[in-house]
């Protein structure tokens, strides 16, 4: 008989969790690192980031679904959009296009490390907004996220990019010390899909390189409110990986 042992942590969600941009940022460092190592976790959520009480530190848990890509290894594949289902609440838009939705799997989407990034940022949003005192609190247009097909999923999120203010109507405490951020993030990813969107529109006349893995990090945890206690030291493992 053989018994598995885990260090006690509590949810990032957690009332004594004082500082959420540390265990976030955490999180995000180690997903990178795991990223560059050919480790994708395959299941961002809330409930998967947790908190050491003791160190304060962030822990990326349950890898269940993890899957070891090696893109210079014979015979390896690139994992695609439907190859994990992961929390469809966190799921990169791009993966819930009409494409690739559970009506038409036609359309495989290589994954790539912006995903990722994307799904931590739905998180922080989640957390943010749903969040008051430790409880899951839903109300419009976040209830509307769950319990829907990939393609409504995306829609009513996308109403979110487009329109925070509907968001705003119930400030959780959260919200209040971290809405800065929270602005921020949807500004940088409706810009990044209006940028997408316009060049897929307009074809070649309209050229449009996606932004490199580093800099994306980079552009994200900048964005961040500083944390004294971590150091940002994720952006030269990611080596270019696409």
């Amino acid at each position: 008989m053989r018994t598995t042992v885990f260090k006690k942590l509590i949810p990032i969600t957690d009332t004594t969790v004082k500082d959420l941009t540390q265990p976030f940022l955490e999180t995000v460092q180690c997903h990178a690192l795991l990223w560059s190592l050919g480790i994708l976790h395959g299941d961002l959520s809330v409930t998967n980031l947790m908190v050491d009480p003791e160190s304060k530190k962030g822990v990326l848990v349950d890898f269940d679904l993890a899957t070891i890509v090696h893109n210079d290894t014979e015979g390896s594949r690139p994992l695609h959009g439907n190859d994990r289902t992961g929390t469809m609440v966190f799921m990169a838009l791009d993966l819930l296009n009409e494409d690739n939705s559970e009506q038409g799997l036609e359309r495989k989407i290589p994954r790539l490390y912006r995903h990722d990034l994307e799904s931590f940022c739905w998180v922080f949003l989640w957390i943010c907004y749903c969040y008051d005192n430790g409880k899951l609190v839903l109300h419009f247009p976040f209830k509307d996220w769950i319990d829907v097909t990939p393609t409504s999923c995306r829609r009513t999120r996308e109403s979110v990019l487009t329109d925070l203010h509907a968001a705003k109507s119930r400030p959780t405490l959260l919200y209040v010390q971290y809405g800065g951020f929270s602005a921020d993030v949807v500004d940088y990813w409706v810009l990044f899909y209006y940028r997408q969107a316009k060049a897929e529109l307009y074809g070649s006349r309209t050229k449009f390189e996606e932004p490199g893995e580093i800099q994306m990090l980079r552009s994200i945890l900048e964005l961040l409110p500083p944390s004294p206690n971590v150091e940002m030291h994720t952006f030269l493992l990611l080596r270019g990986r696409q």
